[in-house]
């Protein structure tokens, strides 16, 4: 294999980490940016939104429109679509405008990271196809990680604007190597003949409103709300019309018969439940860390590093591990899952008095797991995949991977704020029945009695407003022991699946595929 090859790979993987650059800005940075742009909180909801949509469309499609004008060609342009972007952002001035261009980003990004794994399984050779199912692994796990720092970097360095800018030098690095690696193929537009429009149009409502569904449904009170009702009837109608389009059509977007193959079918779906608890074991502490410490994004940059980084050494290391004939791949993830459920475990022990350096030893344990399943499912997964199928295969799992993430973020988060009500009710109740004795008691605790006594002298609101805060404080820190307890239950109940698909061995030994 060629050297300018491995830098064409090394531009794709430069290209999918400015992707996810430019998706952390959302989030890292989004009551910045609603200071600075003059959004509310409803509008900002919409900002990470419409990105998360834009990302699941892209997946759908990049396969197809990668063979139509040339992996080179539609690389190159899609990354220099999204430093073109990432400028036109700060520039318009327009609330309306700005929103469009953030769905525009998240669809570059969409287009961007299928590409990765096509480039590895069309380009690579045997011997080290492997390593490049790990390069693609760092997309889901040292990608949006090591995002963190670039975004906080250039939020608190240089200003607001500089979150977007900060994506453009890795997307003109990028698109150097890619131009310069990735061999050119032949353009052909005559596909666009046979395009399949319907599978196209219900493919790409069903993943906007998949993602709307699970990212506002929390805002807006979910089926108590026309909108989030409407979407969940759409995604009921939309679902099995895609999927029937897409089995019996001509020309489809996927091929759902893939699925049906044990191994591929176990992968789509492990997948999905290891995006889910990548995703909250990057997300839950930080938030903790702000909830309940009041921690700023800057300071808890170590936590999401010691997510980040150990995936740069495990993936490698991982996929080295499986070329050996004995390993068998099903017990390379089951011990991943091990990892990741003790990780979620030592997390549900959390108390007020955690700052971020409890948290470390469980983050470096979620990366080795979650690194571990996430390079042993590649490889179970796309070993019953021929060579034409591979784009079917890839919009398959991205799309898949895609809606994953908001899906996840939606249900956590709908069970933490439940999980939250119900603590500060129980301790409200238990503090009302003990009222007279902690009234008593708190001379020697020295707490203020005053938001616990009876009307004689009327309460001031300061009193009760800090008896309320330490209560909610409590309540979320219980609310977040109990959500790290389901996590962990959620990837030991995923243990008993790794031993669904059959034995595969790396592809240098050039096995029969087990179909």
């Amino acid at each position: 294999m060629s050297l300018r090859l491995i830098l064409g790979l090394v531009g794709m993987l430069l290209a999918c980490i400015g992707a996810d650059i430019n998706q952390e800005a959302t989030s890292l940075a989004l009551a910045d940016i609603r200071g600075a742009l003059g959004f509310s909180v409803d509008q900002g909801s919409w900002f990470t939104t419409l990105y998360a949509t834009g990302a699941a469309m892209g997946m759908l499609v990049a396969p197809w429109l990668a063979i139509t004008y040339s992996m080179r060609r539609f690389a190159t342009a899609a990354v220099l679509a999204l430093a073109f972007l990432g400028l036109a952002c700060t520039l318009t001035e327009s609330r309306a405008l700005l929103l469009g261009l953030r769905w525009l980003q998240g669809l570059t990004n969409g287009f961007l990271i299928p590409l990765l794994m096509a480039v590895a399984l069309r380009f690579l050779t045997a011997p080290i196809k492997l390593f490049g199912l790990a390069a693609y692994g760092l997309t889901a796990t040292f990608a949006p990680n090591i995002a963190t720092p670039v975004v906080v970097w250039a939020n608190h360095g240089l200003g607001i604007t500089f979150v977007f800018w900060a994506v453009i030098p890795v997307c003109a690095v990028a698109a150097a190597l890619i131009l310069y690696g990735l061999p050119q193929d032949p353009v052909r537009q005559e596909r666009w003949r046979h395009f399949d429009w319907l599978g196209w149009l219900l493919g790409w409502g069903l993943c906007a409103s998949v993602v709307i569904l699970f990212t506002q449904g929390e805002r807006l009170d979910w089926f108590n709300s026309s909108l989030i009702r409407a979407l969940g009837l759409a995604c009921l109608l939309l679902l099995p019309l895609f999927l029937v389009r897409c089995s019996f059509g001509a020309n489809p977007l996927i091929r759902p018969q893939l699925v049906l193959r044990i191994n591929f079918g176990f992968g789509v779906f492990m997948l999905m439940g290891v995006i889910a608890l990548g995703a909250s074991s990057a997300s839950l502490p930080v938030e903790f860390l702000a909830d309940v410490q009041g921690y700023r994004p800057l300071q808890s940059l170590p936590v999401t590093l010691a997510l980040a980084l150990p995936s740069l050494l495990m993936l490698p290391l991982t996929a080295y591990v499986l070329n050996f004939e004995r390993v068998d791949g099903r017990w390379i993830m089951a011990l991943g899952l091990v990892l990741m459920a003790a990780a979620s475990w030592s997390n549900s022990y959390v108390t007020t008095d955690w700052i971020r350096d409890q948290f470390y030893l469980a983050q470096v344990m979620a990366a080795v797991g979650q690194s571990m399943v996430v390079v042993g499912l590649l490889m179970t997964a796309t070993a019953v995949v021929d060579p034409m199928e591979g784009p079917f295969a890839s919009a398959t799992i991205n799309t898949s991977r895609a809606l994953a993430g908001p899906m996840a973020s939606g249900l956590i988060g709908h069970y933490l704020a439940l999980a939250i009500d119900r603590h500060v009710h129980g301790l409200m109740e238990r503090i009302g029945a003990m009222r007279f004795a902690l009234a008593n008691s708190a001379s020697l605790t020295g707490h203020s009695r005053e938001a616990l006594s009876w009307s004689g002298a009327t309460p001031s609101s300061d009193a009760l407003l800090q008896l309320y805060e330490q209560v909610e404080t409590k309540a979320a820190a219980l609310a977040y022991a109990d959500t790290w307890r389901l996590l962990a239950l959620i990837a030991l109940l995923l243990l008993p699946f790794c031993l669904l698909p059959k034995r595969t061995f790396a592809p240098r030994f050039n096995r029969p595929k087990p179909i």
